[in-house]
Order: structure tokens, then C-alpha cells, then sequence
């Protein structure tokens, strides 16, 4: 009998007992209710790095206040600078106003974590619900920092100082067991339940459960807030192809850095709205990756946005 990872869990619940996989293939809808994007155009290299006077097309941040912010990752696996990267061109571009007032970009919101310990870190999630922000499961379940936040400031749209929707703490979070109980990157996926429906304000991501068929090859767009930028106070946004799929991740060669822990991964065709298909957690030399909306993920979305 196989343990369930998907098995929810909140904050104040003890740890439930093991239960069996019920596998799904078909593909699934949660909600769909963004609208289109603004047409996006690939920037030209943003920065160059020189190592031993030989030009690498690369972006890295050379000064220590450029990592004065630590990412959500850093509580569980160490330091960010090998977990979530650039991949040749730092292609990454800044979400500025009027599109940060919009959809999709409105419904993604920079995370102010508190870990158990005290710590803080910057993380991204985004709005499924109403009262539900998605995220990736080590920004609410800090392994390596106590375990469980203690509190996370959600700010959609944040663009520097400005805060256009306002912000809103919270001390109650849900992921599930394979990552709270086993540490495994396959379950890496949480919530933030808010006590006010400030998604009800900015809108929320259709979320869908595709099929391999249908994510294959298919272009991919990542928006979140990198602590490489900015002190995590701007949103930076790039796409690319997925370069491959399983049964709970992602692959990609989008630029991200740490802080972008959490961000929405998702589909966007001409005339259609902005569908979540994951959510992005991790990175290395190659490519970076996210969870996969599978089914249990999605029920479990479901079940969160039902308040169970």
C-alpha cells in the first residue's frame, strides 16, 4: 500500500495516517476566469558577466545587498544561488505599470515569510480562490527553519513601494504530506488560507490538470519576484518551451532566481485566458522545474478553495 503524498495537511493538524493512491490520467479544470495577458516580447540580455576577462551571456549578481533578501528555498535546501537560475540569456523582463494593475500579473503576489525560527524569506504565490493563494510547499513548510511559518504577508501586484491591492497577513497554511512528512521535491506544493477574500479583488488563475499530450512542447510562462532583483520588490516575467514532463514535474530553461519560489507556471494561446498548469519550485545547471497541476494536486486546490 503505497503512503499518500497528496494527503492534505494543514498547520494545526497532526499528521494523518498513511492511505493509498488513487492514480487519475484525465485532464481537469478548476476555474478559468483571467483574462488574455498583454502580448509579451523577448527582451534583448539584460547583463553580461566577465570571469577571468572571458564574456559569459549570463546574469549574476555581484554584490552582497543584492542578496540581502533570502529566498524560501534557503530554509530547506540551503543557499538559492544553485536552486533556481538563469539559464544562458537572462531574458527576464520587469512587469511595469498599467500591466501590473492587470490580470494575470495582479493575481501574482509577493510572499514576507516569518519561519519558526525567526527567519525571514521572500517567496511568490498566486491567487486560485477568493481566500487561497497557491505557492510552492517549502514557502509555508520550512524544513530546515522550524518547519511551518509563522506568518506570510501576501501583497498581489506589489511594483516597489507601491501596493496597489494592499496586503494581508496570514498565520494559517496547508501542503501535504509527501513534503511536510518527506521532504520530497514531487509534492513540493502549498496553500495560503486567507481570513479576507482579497482574491475576490484581483481575480484568480484557471487552473487545469492537462495531459502529457498537451503540455509537451507547449510554451510556459513564469512571473514571480526574484530576491536577485530588486530586493524581491518588482515582478519579472520570462516563457519558453517545456523541455520535458512526468508524472509531478515540470521542465524549462525560463529564467528564474531565487524568491520566484512559488510562482505560477502557465499556458496562454491567442484568444484564450491564463491557464495554471504548476507551480514553480526549483532550478539547476540545465533546466529549472516546477510541480505539476496533476489531478491530486487539483483536487486538492479544490478542496482548499471548498474550506476543507
Amino acid at each position: 500500500m503505497a503512503i499518500d503524498g497528496h494527503a492534505r495537511v494543514r498547520n494545526t493538524d497532526v499528521i494523518p495516517e498513511a492511505a493509498v493512491v488513487e492514480p487519475g490520467t484525465r485532464g481537469r479544470h478548476l476555474v478559468d476566469v483571467a483574462v488574455v495577458v498583454p502580448n509579451y516580447s523577448r527582451p534583448s540580455p539584460m547583463a553580461i558577466r566577465r570571469d577571468n576577462g572571458v564574456i559569459n551571456e549570463v546574469f549574476a549578481p555581484s554584490t552582497p545587498e543584492e542578496f540581502a533578501v533570502r529566498d524560501a528555498s534557503e530554509g530547506s535546501f540551503g543557499s538559492c544561488v544553485q536552486l533556481e537560475v538563469v539559464i544562458g540569456n537572462d531574458d527576464r523582463v520587469r512587469v511595469l505599470p498599467p500591466q501590473i494593475d492587470e490580470n494575470p500579473w495582479r493575481q501574482i503576489c509577493a510572499l514576507r515569510i516569518t519561519a519558526a525560527t525567526g527567519g525571514q524569506f521572500v517567496g511568490t504565490g498566486w491567487f486560485v480562490g477568493p481566500n487561497v493563494v497557491a505557492t510552492a510547499g517549502h514557502c509555508v513548510y520550512l524544513q530546515d527553519e522550524g518547519g511551518w511559518a509563522t506568518e506570510i504577508t501576501v501583497i498581489p501586484g506589489k511594483d516597489g513601494d507601491d501596493e496597489p491591492f494592499g496586503r494581508t497577513t496570514s498565520q494559517s497554511f496547508g501542503s501535504v504530506r509527501g513534503w511536510v512528512s518527506e521532504r520530497s521535491r514531487d509534492f513540493d506544493y502549498g496553500v495560503i488560507l486567507l481570513d479576507s477574500p482579497l482574491g475576490a479583488e484581483v481575480g484568480n488563475f484557471g487552473v487545469e490538470a492537462q495531459l502529457d499530450s498537451e503540455l509537451r512542447g507547449a510554451i510556459a510562462r513564469v512571473s514571480g519576484y526574484p530576491a536577485d532583483r530588486d530586493q524581491a520588490a518588482h515582478q519579472y516575467f520570462h516563457e519558453r518551451p517545456l523541455v520535458d514532463v512526468n508524472a509531478t514535474r515540470l521542465m524549462y530553461q525560463i529564467d528564474t532566481f531565487g524568491g520566484q519560489s512559488g510562482s505560477p507556471i502557465w499556458r496562454q494561446s491567442e484568444g484564450r485566458p491564463a491557464v495554471a498548469i504548476g507551480i514553480h519550485t526549483a532550478g539547476g545547471a540545465t533546466a529549472n522545474s516546477g510541480t505539476r497541476i496533476s489531478e491530486p494536486v487539483l483536487d486538492n486546490l479544490i478542496a482548499w478553495n471548498s474550506g476543507e
